[in-house]
């Protein structure tokens, strides 16, 4: 497709935009009647938006890997495999709050059946991701590499059906649905805010309760660094833990800019602690409810701050050397206390006392994270060689 239509869907999607694109450019043009600008990055005008390639904020959730392969398995001979046809045909089944329809035709709608949270927790089928995949892979416009597919699931057959990201793992990461259900505990253990995550009892599967949708199911507005920071998805380990805090600064409200900041620090200390390499600018964001009046008056409507933390592993289990996604002082080696410190204080504008508490919480965090680590190694034989570099780590 080299034309689609863009939405906004907080309640009944609204149109706003079209995106075209040719061999050498993409075209972003708002509709004179938007009310609303689609991403923080880009105020309403009437000049076009033009990028060489796909502007960052529509980049976001491109599915990559194994979704987007099964997407194009099931689509490709009829839409083609381009980046518009491929947001066209995940329409609204996107994470954050835009939308998109081939243009003039009605947005695409693919949900099916909610499922029990219960039966997928109990499921012993090895394939069973396999099967999800094929038959939610295009409800599922959400990005990286894991495999991973939205659904709607209900907890009890009694309460209202409520949205999750079931994840799986690749043949040469083996039981990262462990590995990281114990980094997301530790997180949340350090008081970071993280998602409701659950784990299969098989250990294949990983589930975590979608945080871009509010209470009554309405659309959140969420971009990740990569889009904050003006970069494509190619571009996610291609910026600094600094930068990062420049982002926070630039795009969090001035009310919330001191606890997420301290936030910042602390995800970076467990990064660390737990030897996580892959924390790039896809896995970290801003959500927000409205962009009404935002750049005209500065007042938005629903304030911005950083979105619960996800996609939290240690990966130096899989990659022995593994180094830090996002250099810090120049540098993507795991930097000393020193290092730290001065960031903590430069960057973040944390005092001694901040820091040491900081640093105390993650310390603790990190320790109590030990007894489910070894759980799951006598409940998974499978994971005993993966949890035991963990274990080393989490000892240190």
């Amino acid at each position: 497709m080299s034309d689609i239509d863009v939405y906004l869907k907080p309640l009944s999607p609204q149109l706003t935009a079209r995106l075209s694109a040719d061999k050498n450019k993409h075209v972003m043009t708002y509709h004179s009647d938007a009310n609303e600008a689609l991403s923080l990055t880009m105020p309403l005008r009437n000049e076009s938006y033009n990028d060489d390639s796909l502007h960052p904020i529509f980049q976001m959730n491109l599915p990559e890997g194994a979704l987007r392969e099964a997407i194009e398995r099931a689509t490709a001979k009829r839409y083609g495999s381009d980046d518009l046809s491929m947001l066209a045909i995940l329409g609204a089944n996107q994470i954050g709050r835009i939308a998109y329809s081939q243009v003039g035709k009605s947005i695409a709608s693919q949900r099916e059946p909610s499922l029990q949270l219960e039966d997928l927790l109990k499921h012993q089928d090895a394939q069973l991701f396999s099967q999800l995949l094929s038959r939610y892979a295009q409800n599922s416009g959400v990005a990286g590499v894991q495999p991973k597919v939205l659904i709607d699931i209900q907890r009890h057959l009694t309460l209202p059906t409520q949205h999750y990201i079931v994840k799986s793992w690749e043949n040469e990461y083996p039981h990262l649905a462990c590995n990281e259900y114990i980094c997301m505990d530790i997180a949340k253990r350090a008081g970071l805010n993280v998602p409701q995550t659950y784990l299969s009892d098989n250990g294949k599967l990983l589930i975590s309760q979608r945080f871009d949708l509010d209470a009554k199911g309405n659309a959140m507005g969420f971009e990740d660094f990569c889009v904050l920071q003006g970069k494509g998805t190619k571009q996610k380990y291609d910026s600094s833990i600094e930068q990062c805090a420049n982002t926070v600064r630039s795009y969090v409200d001035t009310e919330h800019q001191a606890k997420d900041l301290a936030d910042l620090f602390k995800l970076t200390l467990l990064n660390i602690s737990i030897r996580n390499g892959d924390a790039h600018l896809k896995n970290i964001g801003i959500q927000y409810h409205s962009l009404k009046n935002y750049h005209q008056h500065k007042l938005p409507e629903g304030s911005r701050k950083l979105a619960p933390f996800y996609d939290l592993v240690s990966t130096v289990p899989y990659i022995k050397n593994d180094t830090m996604a996002l250099t810090l002082t120049g540098s993507k080696r795991w930097p000393k206390p020193k290092v730290l410190h001065a960031f903590a204080r430069q960057h973040c504008q944390l005092n001694q006392v901040q820091i040491t508490e900081i640093e105390e919480q993650v310390e603790q965090a990190v320790i109590g994270g030990l007894p489910l680590l070894e759980a799951l190694q006598n409940k998974h034989h499978g994971f005993i060689e993966v949890g035991e570099v963990m274990k080393k780590l989490i000892q240190k």
